[in-house]
């Protein structure tokens, strides 16, 4: 017989009715070891989302409290805080388009556009009536 005979002549090959069990069940085993873990990473998971979903609430409480010192307190004047001067704003994380230089150059936070920034302000009074 040629070699290219015996590449083209089928492979049979015999496995017991036991040993295919046996593979099976091992299979079934990883996989069931798999959706284990699966299980265990979304449960994690969840957990994480649910406290990004607490902490999310806590910061649309306290941006609402910002907004609102924004427009109540009397260091606001024509939307900029009167009160603080930011010499580097983007070390803060105040956007450019959020600062104004004033007539002696320092650099005024608008407010209007990052209310962030009144949230824990100290300085903060409301506006005398």
């Amino acid at each position: 017989m040629s070699t290219t005979e015996e590449t083209l002549k089928p492979n049979i090959v015999l496995i017991s009715a036991s040993d295919l069990e046996n593979e099976i069940k091992q299979l079934e085993e990883k996989i069931k070891q798999v959706n284990d873990n699966n299980n265990i990473e979304f449960e994690k998971i969840k957990s994480e989302l649910d406290k990004l979903h607490t902490l999310t609430g806590w910061l649309n409480i306290a941006k609402s409290q910002g907004i609102w010192k924004s427009k109540t307190c009397r260091y606001v004047n024509n939307d900029s805080c009167s009160a603080w001067s930011i010499s580097e704003p983007e070390k803060l994380g105040i956007p450019q388009d959020a600062i104004v230089i004033a007539e002696n150059g320092s650099k005024k936070v608008i407010v209007a556009k990052f209310p962030e920034l009144c949230i824990t302000c100290p300085l903060y009074e409301p506006k005398k009536i």
